[in-house]
């Protein structure tokens, strides 16, 4: 899927609801927006306000809010038919909150949830088809914790452990490391 190379951008968010003026649009010009180490500069200077991107059809792509350079809030992406795509959260540059996406079919991508960067409690993934992929659960420190569990797309068990204290015990899914009672449980060979 191509990406329009034009990117679209309103006036910083503080002079939208300071000076309540219609937003100016600029494109991007890899003279006036640059990025250093992870913070958009606009003419030199961090940028905050709104950046958007549009497909060639300019239906919208994404949509990405910035203060100071980071991001800041609702990072948002569609498809060029305008179905979400995904729609993720930050505060200061770091993942937070609700992360969710949609491939492109509607079913669900994943479903995640972060707090300052690290994973936090229950992670979801799917296959296109719709079938799960993998339930994990991480602590507060974002290390796996407690049950984890992966499927084929066929729906079959592929590894399913604990997570205790770091260590892992179960059904781990690596090839080799299973007996011959465990492969024709799991239907494998």
């Amino acid at each position: 899927m191509k990406f329009h190379h034009w990117f679209i951008l309103f006036i910083s968010l503080n002079c939208m609801f300071a000076c309540e003026k219609s937003p100016q649009y600029y494109r991007w010009d890899d003279t006036v927006f640059s990025y250093q180490q992870d913070v958009l500069f606009y003419q030199g200077k961090p940028f905050s306000g709104i950046l958007a991107t549009f497909f060639p059809n300019h239906q919208k792509s994404s949509e990405r809010v910035y203060d100071n350079g980071k991001l800041e809030g609702w990072t948002t992406q569609w498809y060029e038919n305008g179905n979400l795509s995904e729609k993720r959260f930050y505060r200061n540059n770091q993942k937070f909150g609700h992360h969710i996406a949609f491939w492109q079919n509607g079913h669900k991508r994943f479903d995640y949830h972060f707090v300052e960067d690290m994973p936090v409690g229950e992670h979801k993934q799917w296959y296109q088809s719709g079938q799960i992929f993998s339930l994990c659960h991480y602590n507060e420190q974002g290390q796996p914790a407690g049950r984890q569990s992966f499927w084929y797309e066929n729906g079959k068990l592929k590894a399913n452990f604990e997570v205790v204290e770091g260590r892992r015990f179960g059904l781990l899914g690596a090839k080799g490391c299973m007996g011959e009672n465990e492969k024709q449980q799991t239907g494998l060979r």
